[in-house]
């Protein structure tokens, strides 16, 4: 009787076990674990040669090999059936077709009932000669290569790697030997298998995991945008605080804070949760709903704007994704700003041509009553009242020009410098004596071309300004200097050019500003002075005349600290025009003058005015008329005085017919607003020759005389 043995066969199988459990449980790595269950498997069964199939996309390769020929292994490595355009073979259901017996198994094709099938899905002969020879494809439920028989291979098993249900890859054991299997060996060979198909599982979702990691890592420590997980802190039924549990580098670029992780907000920012309870309120409506948000919002407490995207992660905590959008928003404010200043200066341009066509009349004829009226009527005070409200609107027309941009610019080349110090003695006047005038005129400055009448504008609003802002005294300095514009500062000052300028600084120790009302500075009408006190037109009118002129005016204020207002003009390398004082033109003449003007009070006015003075004058109410006027008349015409923008024909198409039908005619354009008809940008063509409305009696005939003496 032979003796029991099943304890040593318990006693190998334990041991076998307990081996491949520590061989998993200490493997780093697929391909580390795989080396070393070949070497454990190979001592267990004492196989020539064995190998493991892997799932690779569609197909099921070798992933490692043991004692195989390499030929063999190259011509077994792929299982799927190719057709002879190089595709992959499929059934009716899309499913790859694979060839061999390890196809049969990889797809759970097997018959139970069959002693080389087991109930688990394995396939194992300790005699593939025999088995061929006994058995047909239908018995071995496919057409197999037999490549293994062919091989010498006597004694072949297939183990499938089974895990959840689903078929991953098999094991594969070879040896030239028959009889190398029994039932039992093979039973013991399916439970290692399936020990090692959980921990292949395991190590597959621990690789899937750290790559996940890995690529999330990579994404959250490079990406643009700034990332915050955090936890919200509720007092209360308030949301009165959150602790960052992780933040990103961009976060760090993106605000400017380091350090923060583990820390409260409240800690990190002070005051941020007076500043922006808003911030808190959605931060804790995420955190609590689960529902995400995105909004555009200011963080005062930082003084940015952010683009943010904010997503609960699970109760009582969010994650906040963001871009600091501050550098776009000051953009997009800007060209709301300018579209704004665009459409009042339209408007406004508009009004100040009409505006300018009565106070031509009414001014005009206020100088000729004054000068009819004797110094002890009673009527002159009143007439004197008249002409000096004139004075005003003209005053605040041109305002409104200067803002809107509408002016003509007659610019010279000047030395800020002389400019300055020839309006010291009346600034020093204007802004009385306890206010300290300091005056700092730069080294070796540079010259600027610019009007001069607009630039000595620009010094008696910013000097006016700055007294005003000074009620109890203070000290008021005028600076020049040479600057150049670089891409720094252009990059915090989007409409600044760059290049060489000459500045001109106009400072104060006075109240200072508000952010918000620095915000509105340049804005047309608004004030902060009482009603009454200002037409809140003086900064819009410099604003409006530096960037006529090509320039850049920046402003810097501190409440309580004073203001500094910094105009940047383009540097020129010219010399400074000198003008020649000429003698006042006698205002007589006996010369054909042809008036062209479309308002008929001021046409009756100039006329008039030409008329007392000796001229000839021809009239006419639009373009066409003139013409005809010029036809009908034999005599040469001396000079066309015309109003710029007309119905129909403008000014400066007449002027040119005219020209064409009386050689010789000079022109003279007058306009309270000239639509750039006779100017480029703002600044007079060269060779013409204007007069802005309204003007003087003195100033018109002066410059009729001046022009026909040529």
């Amino acid at each position: 009787m032979e003796p029991d043995r099943s304890w040593e066969k318990d006693a190998e199988a334990r041991e076998a076990t307990i081996e491949l459990l520590r061989i998993c449980n200490k493997a780093g790595t697929l391909e580390e674990l795989m080396r070393d269950l070949m070497v454990h498997f190979r001592n267990l069964t004492g196989c020539e040669a064995i190998g493991v199939r892997l799932r690779e996309a569609d197909d099921f390769p070798y992933f490692e090999t043991r004692g195989f020929p390499e030929e063999f292994v190259l011509a077994e490595n792929r299982l799927c059936a190719i057709d002879e355009k190089g595709e992959i073979v499929r059934d009716g259901a899309g499913h790859p077709i694979y060839d061999c017996m390890c196809g049969n198994i990889l797809c759970g094709r097997f018959d139970s009932s069959k002693p080389f099938f087991t109930a688990r899905g394995s396939f194992w002969s300790g005699c593939t000669t025999d088995l061929l020879a006994s058995t047909t494809d239908a018995d071995r439920q496919a057409k197999t290569r037999n490549r293994c028989n062919g091989e010498g291979y006597e004694s072949v098993a297939l183990i499938p790697l089974r895990s959840h249900g689903g078929t991953f890859g098999l094991f594969q054991f070879n040896d030239k030997r028959t009889g190398r299997f029994t039932a039992e060996r093979i039973a013991l060979l399916e439970n290692l298998v399936d020990h090692v198909a959980i921990a292949l599982a395991k190590l597959r979702a621990d690789e899937a995991l750290r790559l996940s990691e890995e690529r999330y890592r990579s994404l959250f420590e490079n990406m643009l945008e700034g990332y915050a997980y955090c936890e919200m802190v509720l007092e209360n039924g308030e949301y009165r605080d959150f602790v960052y549990l992780d933040v990103n580098p961009a976060f760090e670029r993106l605000t400017g804070l380091t350090g923060v992780v583990g820390k409260r907000v409240t800690d990190v920012i002070p005051g941020i949760r007076e500043s922006d309870p808003d911030l808190f309120e959605l931060y804790g409506r995420v955190a609590f709903s689960g529902k995400p948000e995105r909004v555009e919002i200011h963080v005062g407490a930082l003084k940015i704007w952010f683009s943010l995207s904010v997503y609960s992660a699970g109760k009582g905590f969010f994650v906040a994704v963001f871009d600091n959008i501050t550098e776009r928003r000051k953009l997009e404010d800007q060209l709301r700003q300018s579209q704004k200043m665009e459409a009042v200066g339209r408007l406004a341009g508009g009004v100040a041509h009409d505006f300018n066509n009565l106070l031509t009349v009414i001014n005009g004829y206020s100088e000729i009553l004054l000068r009819r009226i004797g110094e002890d009527s009673t009527l002159r005070r009143e007439v004197d009242e008249i002409r000096k409200a004139g004075d005003r609107a003209s005053m605040l027309t041109q305002q409104l020009l200067a803002f809107s941009r509408r002016q003509v610019l007659q610019p010279k080349v000047l030395d800020l410098n002389a400019t300055v110090s020839g309006m010291a003695t009346m600034l020093r006047r204007l802004i009385g004596e306890d206010i300290d005038l300091r005056i700092l005129p730069g080294q070796g400055l540079g010259r600027v071309k610019a009007d001069p009448g607009q630039v000595e504008q620009i010094i008696l609003n910013l000097v006016l300004n700055a007294r005003d802002a000074m009620p109890g005294g203070g000290r008021l300095d005028i600076e020049t200097g040479n600057a150049v514009l670089d891409g720094t500062f252009s990059s915090k000052h989007p409409q600044a050019v760059t290049g060489p300028h000459v500045l001109l600084a106009v400072s104060d120790t006075g109240v200072g500003m508000s952010e918000d009302t620095q915000g509105h500075l340049f804005e047309p009408f608004f004030t902060t002075k009482e009603r009454g006190k200002g037409t809140g037109l003086g900064l819009p009118t410099v604003y409006g005349i530096v960037q006529q002129s090509q320039g850049y005016i920046y402003v810097y204020s501190e409440l309580g600290k004073g203001t500094a207002v910094k105009v940047y003009l383009p540097r020129v390398d010219e010399e400074v025009e000198t003008v020649s004082p000429v003698s006042a033109p006698a205002p007589h003449g006996t010369e054909t003058v042809l008036v062209v003007e479309d308002e008929r009070q001021v046409r009756e006015f100039v006329t008039r005015v030409l008329t007392a003075k000796g001229y000839r004058v021809l009239t006419a109410g639009e373009g066409l008329e003139a013409l005809r006027l010029c036809k009908d008349c034999a005599d040469p015409v001396d000079l066309l005085v015309t109003d710029v923008v007309m119905p129909g024909m403008g000014g400066r198409e007449l002027a040119s017919r005219v020209m064409a039908a009386k050689p010789g005619v000079r022109v003279l354009f007058v306009s309270g607003y000239t639509d750039d008809a006779v100017s480029h940008h703002g600044v007079l063509e060269a060779g013409l020759e204007f007069l802005q409305k309204p003007f003087t009696t003195d100033a018109f005939l002066g410059k009729v005389r001046e022009i026909l003496d040529r």
